[in-house]
């Protein structure tokens, strides 16, 4: 059984370009009270993650997709395992339009399905833009 369950709903405002790789990382911990200064990570291994990106509540279009599958959603490795990673590449991110976006991320076990992030995304034009590799 994984810990998908004791993971808390977040919300999240992002902003990166389409002129660049988007890495974030968001860590979960379990404190034990408020003085916890070195709290215990949740271990999100056992966790599928899949994120979709839509223009606006309601579109059915989805702009940007990402899952555990193709690495561009993972967890950090031991002893990292409480670190959800966004790793989606530039050669992906050059391909989208510059504008605010909503998505979410639903993390699935062998058992259940839940929403554990809520994203406003902002996606900004980038002004360096590399060649592409001959």
């Amino acid at each position: 059984m994984s810990n998908l369950l004791a993971l808390p709903l977040i919300l999240l405002e992002v902003q990166t370009g389409n002129n660049e790789d988007w890495i974030d990382t968001v860590k979960y911990v379990a404190p034990v009270d408020d003085n916890d200064l070195n709290p215990a990570q949740v271990d999100l291994r056992d966790i599928y993650f899949e994120m979709e990106i839509r223009r606006a509540l309601g579109n059915h279009e989805v702009v940007l997709s990402a899952n555990s599958d193709d690495g561009s959603l993972s967890v950090g490795v031991p002893p990292d395992y409480g670190y959800f990673v966004f790793y989606i590449l530039a050669d992906y991110m050059k391909h989208q339009v510059p504008g605010d976006y909503i998505g979410d991320v639903v993390g699935r076990d062998d058992k259940f399905s839940r929403k554990i992030m809520q994203l406003q995304l902002t996606i900004v034009e980038g002004v360096t833009k590399w060649p592409s590799p001959a």
